[in-house]
């Protein structure tokens, strides 16, 4: 099987996949366009941040267990899906697990521009996980009906 480039795989998936949800049609702007694929950091319908389009895909996800795990693809073995994924779980302090992030999915040879985007994925993975696990309690909403209520 040919590869085919990052940006024709884009043109074909642009309007239409089956990740794109499309949300509240204003009048002077189209539909906002989110995406739920596998591979995008920050589910924004985007090219730069397409996990199908682009051949390097970082991404920060949770596994079971309250696991934060970090997946690379490969882009040479796009024939071999199971093999394509190197999972990296991040089980260290916060420290040591951002620096593994930094270091493996966002250098400079595999996408250095999602760093900032890795980075703030996992924190809030990293959040919820300490959540779930009872160890944090979870941020109080400053807005909405409960909290302007006067005693």
């Amino acid at each position: 099987m040919s590869r085919t480039s990052d940006s024709l795989v884009w043109q074909v998936i642009r309007k239409q996949n089956s990740f794109l949800h499309k949300r509240e049609r204003t009048s002077r702007a189209g539909a906002v366009m989110f995406s739920c694929e596998p591979g995008n950091l920050l589910s924004a319908h985007s090219f730069k941040y397409s996990g199908i389009a682009n051949s390097k895909t970082v991404d920060v996800s949770s596994e079971a267990g309250n696991r934060v795990a970090l997946k690379t693809s490969a882009p040479t073995k796009t024939n071999l899906p199971k093999k394509a994924v190197n999972s990296t779980p991040l089980r260290k302090d916060r420290k040591r697990s951002l620096k593994a992030v930094k270091a493996r999915g966002c250098n400079n040879f595999h996408r250095a521009d999602l760093t900032s985007a890795a980075v703030a994925r996992y924190n809030r993975l990293y959040r919820d996980a300490r959540v779930k696990g009872g160890i944090v309690k979870a941020a109080k909403s400053t807005t909405g009906p409960r909290n302007n209520r006067h005693a």
